[in-house]
């Protein structure tokens, strides 16, 4: 069993980012996961990034390397505003990042993560088993899909959550159920209609909240009175995109409630063409309870007080993630209890470890700790040097700590952590 300094789980702009930050340090690391394997498989082909394309760039250790930088490589026309970026090149530029940022990347996953000692041990897919003094966690939301209590139980075939969708021909011609008022929602919405399906959008919001396009070359007070930030537009979200740190300081009751009211459901200023007058939608609506009935979903849902039913031959619901570390099967019942707190959310400090020393979690996992800028890949460009700097300054002291000879050894001092 070879022993590596640090094995990061998850190959996507998260898991990337520190490994190239790692990588320009000199530290021994492995990566696992299928490069850009979400971004790839289980998003539909011509989705656009919600994100303007400033805000979409992984985090570089040294410039060169954003999606400005690949566009021009590529010929490619580029904006920092108001440009909707393409899935498909978004993959490409974050493929391009790692083969030249990141190197060999093992498309493997991992069954089994354990604490053995001062050591975690690893069992992966093919069969081999690894062993790491540090690891972490990189891995969106794979594992979090939040699906209504009506819609459980019923069979794939008739209902799947919009975590699980690649390419959407199989929807051509069909009658399509959203449920949910999102960008996700409104998103799949669009093109499913494009593709020849029949969407309708059932959502629980009086309206659908559609942002505005954003333009460059705003004169200096209309930049004061709204700063342009990585999470859009306006004072309260440059500080969610830039000040996750502070973020992590405020009280657990004033995070939870930021999280709960900031950025709920809406709309792409580049999907509104796409959606108004094209989508049925629903407003004021709630899912009572769904059955199958000859061969197609019946939901039996209540608009506006009143009771109705929608007959649809798939129902997608696109209702959100719900953060849970213990939904990773793959790791042992002790570090899932060890690390959750809060209903399954890890408990982290400001360098995103977790209570179980050497352990870490970034990305979207993290948001209720450092606010929702982990829910988008502009978060990478916090996380990413602060996890990478912790985990070289920890593995450098540990190093120190074993040169010296037992009798002679510093005694260590309290961390405030």
């Amino acid at each position: 069993m070879s022993l590596t300094d640090t094995i990061i789980i998850g190959a996507g702009p998260y898991g990337s980012s520190l490994a190239a930050h790692l990588r320009a340090a000199g530290m021994d690391y492995q990566i696992l996961g299928e490069p850009m394997g979400a971004w790839r498989n289980l998003m539909p082909p011509g989705m656009l990034l919600r994100s303007e394309a400033f805000a979409s760039s992984l985090h570089a250790p040294r410039s060169g390397f954003t999606v400005e930088d690949y566009c021009r490589l590529k010929g490619l026309p580029y904006r920092p505003l108001g440009m909707a970026l393409p899935l498909e090149t978004f993959v490409e530029y974050g493929l391009w990042f790692q083969s030249n940022l990141v190197g060999e990347i093992q498309p493997v996953d991992v069954l089994a993560l354990r604490r053995v000692g001062d050591q975690f041990k690893l069992s992966l897919s093919d069969g081999r088993s690894l062993a790491a003094r540090k690891v972490v966690v990189a891995l969106g939301l794979k594992g979090f899909a939040q699906t209504p209590p009506a819609l459980r139980g019923l069979p794939e075939q008739y209902v799947t959550h919009s975590e699980l969708y690649g390419n959407l021909e199989w929807a051509r011609g069909k009658d399509i159920a959203i449920v949910g008022g999102g960008q996700s929602a409104l998103g799949l919405s669009a093109l499913l209609n494009e593709l020849g399906a029949r969407a309708h959008v059932l959502m629980r919001e009086s309206s659908v909240v559609w942002h505005e396009r954003p333009q460059g070359g705003r004169h200096i007070l209309s930049r004061i009175k709204g700063p342009d930030a990585g999470l859009g537009r306006g004072w309260r979200s440059l500080f969610l995109s830039e000040f996750p740190g502070v973020f992590h300081m405020l009280d657990p009751k004033r995070r939870k409630q930021i999280m709960e009211h900031t950025y709920g459901a809406s709309g792409a200023w580049w999907l509104h063409d796409r959606v108004v007058g094209k989508v049925q939608i629903s407003h004021r609506t709630e899912v009572r309870s769904a059955a199958i009935e000859n061969d197609r979903v019946v939901l039996n849902v209540l608009t506006d007080g009143k009771q109705a039913r929608v007959s649809a031959d798939h129902v997608i619901a696109a209702t959100g993630f719900k953060t849970d570390m213990r939904q990773h099967a793959f790791l042992s019942k002790d570090l899932a209890d060890a690390i959750s707190n809060q209903g399954g959310m890890p408990d982290l400090t400001s360098h995103y470890e977790t209570r179980v020393r050497g352990l870490y979690v970034v990305g979207p996992a993290c948001a209720h700790s450092f606010g929702p800028v982990m829910r988008f890949v502009y978060g990478t460009k916090h996380a990413s040097p602060t996890v990478a700097r912790h985990i070289v300054g920890s593995l450098k002291a540990g190093a120190r700590q074993r040169a010296w000879p037992i009798a002679h050894a510093p005694m260590p001092e309290r961390s405030g952590e």
